[in-house]
């Protein structure tokens, strides 16, 4: 396998997907120079990985497997998915020109920071054990999100600021998947090569 780009996500249930590119309507009209991301690319990444190789994608599976596993149990014992609510606009970044639009997390937003930071520190775990090298964490607070626009050029996200775009979409995911992205003429293109699953 040669090395490709590649990170662990939580893939956005269709249903909700949907939704959410129903609400972004408003940008479709008002900001053109937003490239809407599609519904069945929508997903909430968890770890971004960079450039890995087979070995690389087979320890990133293993350290979500064992965050996944680490995670506390749900009713009963078992252990379960996880029950959000995709909430209100975030512009990345939050200051001056914004270039991605996403959804906030309301619900949900705890339990999948803590996912998010087993799997960093599984990552860590994993690489000192087998020598893959995967990319330091990011010092920026893991904030959950759901992209669903980017801007075309640097800049072009201010005319969205204003824009009123209700989102209140409740979700359950219950699936974590390594993602390869492949880039493409109208905006990276996502193929999940592994799925495991929260419950």
């Amino acid at each position: 396998m040669t090395a490709m780009r590649a990170f662990l996500a939580l893939p956005i249930p269709l249903s909700c997907a949907l939704a959410l590119s129903d609400a972004c309507a408003p940008l479709r009209a008002a900001a053109a120079g937003w490239r809407l991301i599609r519904p069945g690319d929508m997903h909430l990444t968890l770890a971004f990985l960079g450039d890995v190789d087979r070995r690389g994608a087979e320890g990133a599976c293993l350290a979500a497997r064992r965050a996944i596993g680490r995670a506390a149990p749900g009713a009963q014992g078992r252990r379960s998915g996880i029950d959000a609510r995709a909430r209100g606009l975030v512009f990345f970044p939050p200051r001056g020109l914004a270039t991605v639009l996403a959804a906030g997390l309301g619900d949900g937003a705890r339990e999948i920071a803590a996912l998010a930071d087993g799997i960093e520190r599984e990552l860590e775990r994993v690489g000192a054990e087998t020598g893959v090298p995967f990319r330091p964490r990011e010092r920026r607070p893991f904030l959950p999100h759901v992209t669903l626009a980017r801007a075309r050029r640097p800049g072009i996200g201010v005319p969205a600021r204003g824009l009123a775009v209700p989102l209140d979409c409740p979700c359950r995911l219950d699936t974590v998947a390594l993602y390869r992205s492949e880039p493409g003429p109208g905006g990276p293109r996502y193929e999940a090569l592994e799925l495991m699953t929260l419950g």
